[in-house]
């Protein structure tokens, strides 16, 4: 009858933490040594688990020649890939192209598994299934997900000439020009939702006001001193934005202005145009078409709505205006400049 030796006191300890921590088959089988030294039978402890008699004296004979590491299954080599670096190439190939350029008569405008084996069958030649695609697809880093829609890259064909013209006009222009730029923004009382650490299971609940209330802010920056100024209108249109040009000439006296703005509507109205003209002592210049972020009052903006906007409800538009010029009272010209200069 076959029975494993005495396992030493270390062998021992060894053999009980394997029954409590391993899983699966380890701790079966470290299981069966421990009934054997205990003086349990093969056909007993083979009764017991339900295995043949003859697995029984394997692992027995196991332990009696390597000891409880012999109880671990030894590493295997596993089946041959069916997919090598070539497959994978040709995956990669076929993913990034349009299947109605690769296979005509394609079922979908996309590639699926199904579409994906077959292709590859025709091109490598050899048999693979669609579960193969599958994990070759995995394996390379791919999920299968909705895309998201994207607005088409856009560029102003006159980007060049205009940051040129700016930029010739900056060079030229007297020493006492006040450079600013320009923008509008928009503060509201439902509150600007921000992303922000959360209790898993427990969703913060940000409070809404009854009714929305709106305030649009004009803002210019003066790049070479750093001076803030801004003036708050109920609404963006033209004739608030003429309100914020004659709200920069009051401020700036007789000095000459280079205005930087973008080209939203309010900045190309008919009636901007002619007030432009009146009052030559201000040279507004746009920035090219889809470059916002070429105009750094955007950067303060920013800081703005995360310090003051992001997941706040505040009583009343009156509050919330009094705490947009607490905000910009504290925002020193070096504060301004060092912002501005931020990457967004």
């Amino acid at each position: 009858m076959l029975y494993v030796r005495d396992p030493d006191e270390q062998e021992l300890v060894e053999l009980k933490r394997m029954t409590r921590q391993e899983i699966g088959r380890v701790s079966q089988r470290a299981q069966m040594v421990l009934l054997s030294t205990q003086g349990r039978t093969v056909p007993e402890i083979a009764t017991i688990f339900a295995l043949h008699p003859v697995s029984i004296r394997f692992w027995l004979r196991r332990f009696d020649q390597q000891g409880p590491i012999g109880l671990y299954d030894a590493p295997r080599s596993g089946r041959p890939r069916l997919i090598d670096e070539e497959v994978d190439q040709t995956i990669t190939r076929l993913i990034s192209a349009d299947p109605a350029t690769i296979a005509p008569g394609s079922q979908a405008s996309f590639w699926t598994v199904a579409m994906l084996t077959l292709a590859l069958i025709v091109r490598s030649g050899r048999y693979v299934c669609c579960s193969t695609v599958r994990e070759a697809l995995h394996r390379l880093g791919m999920r299968w997900r909705r895309p998201r829609l994207g607005m088409t890259p856009k560029t102003d064909p006159l980007k060049a000439e205009k940051q040129w013209a700016i930029a010739e006009a900056v060079i030229n222009a007297p020493a006492d020009t006040a450079v600013l730029y320009a923008d509008e923004s928009r503060v509201q009382t439902l509150p600007l939702l921000r992303a922000m650490w959360q209790w898993v299971g427990q969703q913060v609940r940000i409070p809404t006001p009854g009714t929305n209330v709106s305030r649009a802010i004009f803002g210019a920056l003066e790049i070479g001193s750093g001076q803030w100024t801004y003036l708050v209108r109920e609404k963006m249109r033209k004739e608030d934005f003429i309100a914020f040009l004659e709200h920069l000439l009051d401020l700036y006296g007789q000095r000459p202005i280079i205005l930087i703005i973008d080209n939203y509507s309010s900045h190309t109205a008919g009636a901007v145009k002619v007030w432009l003209q009146a009052h030559p002592q201000i040279q507004v210049y746009r920035l090219p078409k889809y470059c916002s972020h070429l105009n750094p009052v955007e950067r303060i903006w920013l800081r703005l709505k995360n310090r003051i906007a992001a997941n706040r409800l505040y009583g009343s538009i009156k509050v919330l205006v009094e705490t947009v010029d607490d905000f910009f009272a504290a925002m020193t010209p070096a504060q301004a400049l060092r912002w501005a200069a931020e990457e967004k």
